[in-house]
């Protein structure tokens, strides 16, 4: 029995330092930026060196960029995989990064690849960038710890990416860029519509269009006189055929005051206007051409695409 208890304890042990030989030899890519050129692609991969225990999801080794050439798409990440210094694996590359010149193509042929190799995760988050690639390598080259800024910076932006599997919906984009200090995040952000279409989105219109679509963590409105965080929200819609009221029932961020009725008005007013924008851009955030289908039929169906935006009545509550 001795025997038995000493032999299993050497075999266990062999599989752990074999474990822990299969997991250290290979480099960890923690997010992938992917750009469509004239002639081919271009990828870079932010990955962490074998050092890094690479099964620990938060770990903290110094992050490397690896960047590659190729005519299409694998020949580009195959290029990039190349020059990290193990196996490139894939298991934590939870962030997508693309030039907001891109297009549903890229995020496509990018969700085929990831389906057909497994090269990435069809559940990364993604985000644009108004910097290319090459500025990116050199801003890498100059700051050594510029690669950990970023990964930081899309951690603490996660809440506001969508992922790879939502393209084919109206999407949200934020957009990055480099900063003096790092990273930092514009003040407008990229929608793509369900068909196609880009908009350009200002702050605090991308916070209602969170709130009202039901997306995002604590909604943070910067209103005349003060900052205002929601962190539930419960939107209402009844209509008529000739109006529409919502009522936004919100519950405050734990520890703050409740807001007057004048940042009441003010959030009723942005809803509105949000609301009336997006249906000239032909997005329905409100769904309201399924409601007035199913209340009237299809003879009283509201379209944003051949109806003018019905008269819009917002009413906001806090408890």
């Amino acid at each position: 029995m001795k025997q038995k208890t000493i032999l299993f304890l050497v075999l266990a042990g062999w599989c752990l330092l074999f474990l822990r030989c299969e997991t250290t030899e290979k480099s960890m890519v923690r997010a992938l930026y992917l750009s469509r050129q004239e002639r081919g692609w271009e990828a870079a991969l932010l990955y962490q060196a074998p050092e890094a225990a690479a099964d620990a999801s938060k770990a903290t080794a110094a992050l490397r960029v690896g960047t590659g050439k190729g005519g299409d798409l694998a020949a580009a990440l195959s290029a990039a995989e190349e020059s990290l210094p193990q196996t490139a694996d894939y298991r934590l590359c939870d962030y997508l990064l693309f030039p907001e010149d891109s297009d549903r193509t890229t995020l496509a042929d990018y969700e085929t690849l990831v389906l057909k190799d497994q090269r990435g995760r069809t559940a990364a988050r993604m985000i644009c960038t108004d910097f290319d690639l090459e500025e990116l390598r050199m801003a890498a080259e100059k700051t050594g710890d510029l690669p950990d800024k970023l990964l930081d910076k899309l951690k603490g932006s996660a809440g506001l990416l969508p992922r790879l599997y939502q393209r084919q919906e109206t999407i949200l984009l934020p957009v990055l860029e480099i900063a003096d200090t790092g990273f930092a995040l514009k003040d407008w952000e990229q929608m793509w519509t369900a068909d196609g279409n880009k908009i350009q989105l200002e702050e605090p219109r991308t916070v209602m269009f969170r709130l009202l679509s039901g997306t995002g963590g604590v909604y943070r409105f910067r209103l005349e006189g003060r900052q205002l965080n929601i962190r539930r929200c419960s939107v209402s819609v009844t209509m008529t055929k000739s109006l529409v009221r919502l009522r936004l029932d919100c519950q405050n961020e734990y520890g703050r005051a409740l807001p007057g009725e004048e940042n009441c008005r003010q959030l009723e007013q942005l809803c509105e206007d949000t609301v009336r924008q997006l249906w000239g851009q032909q997005v329905d955030v409100l769904h309201l051409q399924q409601a007035s289908s199913l209340r009237y039929g299809r003879q009283g169906m509201l379209s944003p695409t051949k109806n003018a935006c019905p008269r819009l009545e917002a009413d906001v509550h806090f408890y």
